[in-house]
């Protein structure tokens, strides 16, 4: 059999006279293109330049461009004589998250031979990314082999890029914190991925950001749910102006009678985007309020959110109402908050009812794991499909917590079980799969945390890379079971 392709990437052609939406921006200013439903235009077409034959099946691959908050239903079909290949839905899409559709070897075959044509069944139009502007060859429309899982290094090749940025708050502190870890263990690649990703969204003149719409937002303050990223940005570069969006939103969003940072409710995110880049910028400023204030906003999300064997996502400061308890993701929210603020303390400055609040926690969620190493989205419901993300920063927080000396190392095997499974759930070039989407107001109607449906987004990929990191760094200094 001949060697496996990295990428086959085709030429798109497109309808050239529709206006991308006036109120959005592309993610890192990046091209794109459009696919519509046939009453409102013809078909974009992949065409490749040399026909070749397919020995094996092939995923044709596309990236998000924007934010989406519409099903949209993508049908592929043979460029030349019309024959449908197949359909796949793309829901709710977040910039940058990939969607795939299996095609057969005989498929794969005529459209190079023949080429493809994409329209909408459902939905407005729906822009994908196309080569130019911080895009990698990872991104463009293509059609790939996927012979296995990916190793470390493939998956850290394609992690360490700018394939993997993300919309500036929540999404992409998770890549930045992976990209930090990993350029700390030397990677030089992730070096200066980590700068590319800083200064798309945080240099003075060209920097951008855009917000969960995908509206730009580049003077926007920080919120409690986006600040995260401001942390590694003052842990890089401590003088950068932009701190100050992340200093207006602690102002912003200040609740006086709590004394925390929310928007009509405490959320475990700000254990990640809150306390997390409040004492980043306390420990380079030697700023003991600020130390003060992280410290505390941890103390009060584990007031309001935890119960002695739940975790609740929210708690509405008006109604007193705990909502979305167990969800994966919102425990690794909490527990990788937890564990990145303190770890940015010395051993003898971090708080003893704070340690013993990660103790008891990590005792909790390994409770909960699956025989073959992941969770379920929802930590006590077996029946729903793991979300990879959420097991990906669950793991990551256990494996931070015993490298720095946090938990036992009794723990260890947790991550490392965790680890190989999800590694096992990567693409053969380096896509980790199964990741939930966004929780977004408009998928509650199909419940789209509870639902067999999954994406690929590099959220993901970042809570992977910081587990992979932790799990490197405790190999170095934990004794293996």
């Amino acid at each position: 059999m001949s060697e496996i392709p990295v990428q086959t990437l085709p030429a798109v052609s497109f309808p050239e006279n529709v206006i991308f939406p006036p109120e959005k921006r592309p993610l890192g200013g990046r091209n794109c293109f459009p696919v519509l439903a046939a009453e409102y235009g013809p078909p974009t077409y992949l065409h490749w330049e040399h026909p070749r034959i397919s020995e094996r099946e092939m995923l044709l691959r596309f990236v998000a461009a924007t934010d989406e908050r519409v099903l949209h239903r993508v049908q592929v079909s043979n460029a030349a004589s019309g024959e449908i290949f197949g359909q796949f839905d793309v829901c709710y899409a977040c910039p940058g998250q990939v969607f795939e559709l299996m095609l057969s070897a005989e498929q794969a075959t005529s459209a190079f031979r023949d080429g493809l044509a994409l329209s909408l069944l459902e939905g407005p139009a729906l822009w994908l990314v196309n080569e130019g502007t911080r895009t990698t060859p990872a991104q463009r429309p293509q059609l790939v082999a996927d012979p296995g899982p990916a190793s470390l290094e493939r998956f850290l090749n394609l992690f360490c890029s700018a394939a993997t940025l993300q919309p500036c708050d929540w999404m992409e502190v998770c890549v930045l914190d992976g990209l930090r870890d990993w350029k700390g263990l030397g990677r030089e690649d992730a070096s200066e991925a980590l700068r590319l990703h800083l200064e798309t969204a945080f240099h003075p003149t060209k920097g951008q950001r855009e917000n969960i719409w995908g509206r730009p937002c580049d003077e926007a303050p920080g919120g409690p749910e986006s600040t995260g990223p401001f942390a590694i940005l003052a842990l890089e570069e401590p003088g950068h102006p932009a701190l100050r969006f992340a200093e207006q939103g602690f102002v912003n969003s200040h609740v006086p009678d709590l004394d925390v940072i929310a928007r009509g409710h405490l959320v475990t995110e700000s254990c990640y985007n809150v306390a997390y880049p409040m004492m980043a910028l306390a420990v380079t400023r030697g700023d003991a309020d600020l130390k003060r204030r992280s410290l505390h906003q941890l103390r009060m999300c584990m007031k309001y959110l935890t119960a002695p064997d739940d975790l609740s996502l929210r708690y509405h400061l008006s109604t007193q109402e705990r909502t979305f308890q167990n969800w994966s993701r919102g425990v690794a929210w909490y527990l990788l908050g937890w564990m990145r603020t303190l770890s940015l303390l010395p051993p003898e400055e971090r708080p003893e009812d704070l340690i013993e609040e990660a103790g008891r926690m990590a005792a909790w969620v390994v409770k909960y794991q699956l025989p073959g190493g992941l969770w379920p989205c929802f930590l006590k419901e077996k029946e729903v499909a793991p979300d990879t993300s959420g097991c990906a920063g669950i793991a990551a927080a256990i494996a931070l917590g015993v490298a720095e000396g946090m938990l036992d190392e009794k723990y260890f095997p947790a991550a490392t079980r965790a680890y190989d499974a999800l590694m096992a759930c990567t693409r053969y070039d380096g896509w980790l799969r199964g990741v939930s989407q966004s929780n977004k107001k408009e998928t509650h109607a199909m419940d789209i945390q509870r639902h067999a449906f999954r994406v690929i987004a590099p959220w993901g990929m970042g809570l992977l890379a910081q587990l992979a990191a932790a799990l490197s760094d405790c190999k170095n200094t934990t004794p293996q079971k």
